[in-house]
């Protein structure tokens, strides 16, 4: 059963779009080619059952033989009543992760399918499908934080620039001395959107002239409007979100972990070659080569009750000066309550 879906669905690709055709004999060749072992009148039998039942579009061309095939130019994708729950469950999915992600009228063209994959989550009998959807969920806000709503004008805008290849005109906040202003740009060129701990950020070189890469957050943006105007873009996107930020250089960490530490019971690894051991004060010594970034230092400071950074020194220094500047601050907090108490 599996070699014949996997065989109808290269079938089905092999189907042009209107008004071009193609021929049940030229499709059984072009099957047996891909070492699909099937006869003509097997493929003759499943294009004719498709297409009564109407299926993915399919039009027959019977003014004279052989028939020709097509898929109707208007066909807009898979045919709903297919839709099984592995599909629903990836529509399902993408309904609550795409806001961010795609254009709005590929939102809208999306919405049936949508719609669809509720039903057939919602009508399995033994509610598996749909207790996974509700139960597995991704929360991209690591920190807990009040977000400001992103206007939906200025993101649908700035999806449709993005799309169209178009710059755009509008204000950016920008912190001067301490205050808010709104400042007019125009025109901007947008060279992306990046989602980063669940916030999209655009990112946009200024002006004709100026290559200098900026990423800001939707909220900071407003009366965005669209220029007639094509966007410049950088030729290398993936390369231009790294500029100006400073390459993480590989390092030799030694640490020691509490036996109690989350790290230490979760199994988990700095690296695929981390080496570890037990020693006899109960700790962990952890040893793995890593990249010195943001993350790493983060995840290291929120352990900090339950690791002990060993080397290298900049690393053991840097955690250091840290811990003595938290300890002032409480200590000089605490004092001064002291006084005002007394």
């Amino acid at each position: 059963m599996q070699t014949n879906i996997q065989r109808q669905l290269k079938m089905l690709e092999l189907i042009p779009r209107h008004p071009r055709r193609i021929t049940a004999n030229r499709i059984t060749e072009h099957l047996k080619d891909l070492n699909f072992d099937v006869g003509l009148r097997t493929v003759q039998r499943e294009l004719k059952a498709m297409y009564e039942m109407g299926l993915f579009g399919l039009e027959m061309d019977d003014r004279c033989k052989p028939f020709g095939w097509s898929v109707a130019a208007c066909w807009q994708g898979m045919n709903l009543t297919l839709m099984d729950r592995h599909v629903a469950l990836a529509f399902f999915t993408l309904k609550h992760n795409a806001r961010q992600l795609l254009p709005p009228d590929s939102l809208k063209q999306l919405a049936p399918y949508f719609d669809r994959a509720d039903q057939v989550l919602g009508s399995d009998s033994d509610r598996s499908w749909l207790y996974w959807a509700c139960r597995v969920a991704q929360l991209p806000e690591p920190l807990p934080l009040m977000l400001i709503e992103q206007d939906p004008e200025v993101l649908a805008t700035v999806q449709e620039a993005l799309l169209q290849k178009r710059q755009i005109a509008c204000q950016l906040k920008r912190f001067i001395k301490g205050e808010v202003h709104w400042v007019d740009y125009s025109p901007i060129n947008l060279q992306g959107i990046k989602i980063s701990d669940g916030v999209a950020l655009l990112v946009f070189t200024i002006g004709s002239f100026h290559t200098k890469l900026y990423a800001r957050p939707i909220d900071s943006v407003r009366h965005v409007r669209l220029l007639d105007t094509p966007v410049m873009t950088r030729e290398n996107f993936a390369d231009a979100l790294h500029d100006g930020v400073r390459q993480p250089e590989w390092i030799n960490i030694e640490l020691l972990f509490s036996p109690s530490a989350n790290f230490i019971l979760r199994q988990a690894k700095l690296a695929a070659d981390q080496h570890i051991e037990r020693l006899d004060d109960g700790r962990y010594r952890v040893l793995a080569k890593v990249k010195d970034t943001p993350r790493l230092r983060a995840f290291l400071w929120e352990m900090a009750d339950s690791v002990e950074v060993v080397s290298p020194p900049k690393l053991r220094a840097h955690f250091s000066r840290l811990a003595i500047k938290l300890n002032q601050q409480y200590q000089t907090a605490a004092t001064e309550f002291v006084a005002a108490a007394g």
